[in-house]
């Protein structure tokens, strides 16, 4: 008798009650949500730096082919026009090279060689070419084939995309004129 009186009291359905229910959905709710901006965050900084990359990756190999063109000047008149935006020589082959930027934010830095023209990097928002005599003074830019005293080219570029920039400066000697 003792054993049924207990039995109906202890005989409670097991399972978790409306409110322990709605606790849970809650707390789980607030880490997925935490989780989830961490997460967002993360691939939003992955995409900044992979687009940084990319576009640093760009304007260090432009600055590498310019300074390899200009190891290939033929003479000290193979200078057509040194300016700020615009480098164009005549190289030991004697094909016309040319390094040329519209001005433009986001334009393209274009590579001409014996007329044929590619992009050698996409997206520039500043572009400036600077020259340099064999003391270090600065040199007059050259507007026309003539002999030139032109030892030294210095390349600043800056590259867009979105609203990222990345900058890149370099210099490169001409050949022993």
């Amino acid at each position: 008798m003792v054993h049924e009186l207990l039995t109906p009291a202890r005989r409670r359905e097991s399972g978790f009650t409306l409110a322990e229910l709605v606790i849970v959905i809650v707390i789980v709710s607030v880490v997925a949500v935490t989780f989830s901006a961490m997460f967002i965050e993360a691939v939003r900084t992955y995409q900044f730096m992979d687009a940084e990359k990319d576009m640093l990756q760009d304007a260090r190999y432009a600055e590498e082919r310019i300074a390899r063109e200009l190891k290939r000047v033929k003479d000290s008149t193979s200078l057509v026009t040194a300016s700020a935006s615009t480098l164009t020589f005549v190289d030991r082959d004697n094909a016309t090279v040319s390094f040329s930027w519209s001005g433009v934010s986001g334009a393209d830095l274009l590579y001409t060689k014996s007329g044929s023209s590619r992009t050698l990097a996409k997206g520039v928002d500043s572009l400036a070419f600077q020259y340099w005599k064999e003391d270090g003074t600065a040199a007059a830019p050259v507007l026309s084939p003539s002999a030139t005293d032109i030892w030294r080219v210095t390349v600043y570029i800056r590259l867009i995309k979105g609203t990222q920039t990345v900058a890149s400066f370099g210099a490169a000697f001409l050949r022993s004129l």
